[in-house]
């Protein structure tokens, strides 16, 4: 063939190959949705393992009130996580009441009710001293002066409560925090609470704050719930809204020694499925993936039909024994590369992505992969990997033509695994996982290749003497 007709046969067969490549684009376009899904499936695989971890740990860590072991079957073996979730206990029961009246309508349970922790922890209070202490202490201290908050208070007990007042005042005391609330509750439960004794000393608190917002903001937070009460026309609810506007003007009385009115919460498990979920960044980055996706779908696709056209052409210029060769090694090679690259995707993938994952928890970052960063990633360690298996038929080649023997590849091992490692660390990601999972396997095919030099048949030439064109 002369010059002109070996590019005119190049310029065919490369044209045949694109329209091939277009085919298999059209075709990718099709598949395109279940290949975005498959190349998620070891990341989600490798998240879904980093959270089910991470709930164990955090488990033991807060030490839930659930058996472990129940928990790590419903982390593990159903794929659920807890969040915990901060519920306010007065609403809970009462919409517990609501929903079961034949069953649970029985509790008796007083909402908006002093609790251990509206105590203010005083500064520099010693820890034998009770957080209530300081509070009845300030009480019966002002219980002797005319007109004072502290006789206001005691003047809505009777002689009981006010002898267990003068014992919770006292630092050596035999009172428990079951008494302190009792008295706070037996306040707390009085209907004149606001509008007897202490009217004057909450007017006198709300006149002097220096913020006039905040002052009429708490009057008419007053006067709001004494219209509500007012209003109301179930006992029962009337009571719980008497609570809590006591318990709201004693603490805006007390604020040294009571804290800020809150409802009471309790942290439970809320459990639900372990929803991975890859991101997108950028409005067009969702398709810009797909079609990612569907561009190498298509390659892989139409590879057979670009590489017939690519040997029709090469092999147009090759004697009948160096086209065995290419017969003999092509589908040995193919086989290789595909091993390869499904050992980095099938094997390979998940422990790196959970030691990459370890320093997240380590750390404590949640991972949030973006898709895109992804699929560059799952794309690099599968050709890196195909690349390179084909370590035997490199071996071989080099063997065949005379430049290594056989004697060489044994006496000279250690240098080779030496080199297989500094490879495997340039071929994969930055971590040694993916190294040392590169690296073994290519050991393995090291002395694969040696035995391939041994013992694979030689190819005779069919010349006896060398040709000479001239």
């Amino acid at each position: 063939m002369t010059f002109g007709e070996h590019l005119e046969e190049l310029r065919v067969r490369l044209a045949k190959a694109l329209i091939g490549v277009v085919m298999g684009i059209a075709i990718g376009l099709f598949v395109a949705d279940w290949v975005v899904e498959r190349i998620q499936d070891p990341l989600k695989a490798a998240l879904t393992d980093f959270y089910s971890i991470k709930e164990m740990e955090e488990f033991k860590e807060k030490g839930v009130a659930i058996d472990t072991e129940s928990a790590r079957a419903l982390i593990e073996e159903e794929g659920m996580i807890a969040d915990m979730m901060n519920i306010e206990l007065d609403q809970l029961i009462l919409r517990l009441k609501e929903a079961s009246p034949d069953q649970l309508g029985v509790i008796q349970y007083l909402p908006y009710s002093f609790v251990s922790t509206d105590f203010a922890p005083a500064d520099g209070l010693a820890e034998t001293v009770a957080p209530y202490q300081p509070f009845f202490a300030q009480i019966q201290a002002e219980s002797a002066k005319a007109d004072s908050l502290g006789g206001a208070v005691l003047s809505y007990l009777d002689d009981q409560q006010q002898s267990i007042v003068t014992s919770l005042a006292s630092e050596e005391n035999n009172s428990t925090m079951q008494d302190a609330l009792g008295i706070m509750n037996a306040l707390a439960n009085d209907p004149t609470l606001v509008d007897g004794a202490l009217k004057p000393h909450l007017d006198a608190v709300t006149d002097a704050m220096s913020d006039l917002e905040a002052s009429q903001r708490v009057k008419d937070s007053v006067q709001q719930m004494q219209d509500h009460i007012e209003n109301e026309t179930s006992d029962e609810q009337k009571s719980s809204l008497t609570r809590r506007l006591n318990r709201f003007v004693l603490c805006r009385i007390f604020p040294e020694y009571l804290r800020t009115p809150r409802p009471a919460t309790i942290e439970i498990p809320v459990w639900k499925k372990i929803d991975i979920k890859v991101q997108t960044l950028n409005a067009h980055e969702a398709f810009m993936i797909w079609l990612k996706a569907a561009v190498i779908a298509g390659f892989v696709v139409a590879s057979p039909w670009v590489f017939f056209q690519l040997w029709a052409f090469v092999a147009a210029g090759l004697y009948p024994h160096e086209r065995r060769y290419v017969y003999i090694y092509l589908p040995f090679s193919t086989i290789l590369f595909l091993g390869g690259a499904c050992v980095a995707f099938f094997l390979v993938m998940h422990p790196v992505l959970d030691f990459l994952f370890s320093y997240n928890r380590m750390m404590k970052i949640d991972p949030d992969p973006r898709i895109s960063e992804w699929l560059g990633f799952v794309l690099f360690l599968p050709v890196g990997f195909g690349i390179a298996f084909q370590l035997p038929l490199v071996m071989l080649m080099l063997n065949r033509i005379g430049i290594l023997t056989i004697e060489a590849y044994l006496s000279k091992w250690r240098v080779a695994v030496l080199v297989i490692f500094v490879a495997a660390m340039l071929l994969t990601p930055a971590d040694p996982v993916s190294m040392l999972m590169l690296a073994v396997p290519l050991t393995a095919l090291y002395f694969l290749g040696i035995l391939l030099c041994k013992w694979m048949p030689r190819t005779k030439n069919p010349y006896e003497e060398g040709y000479d064109p001239d």
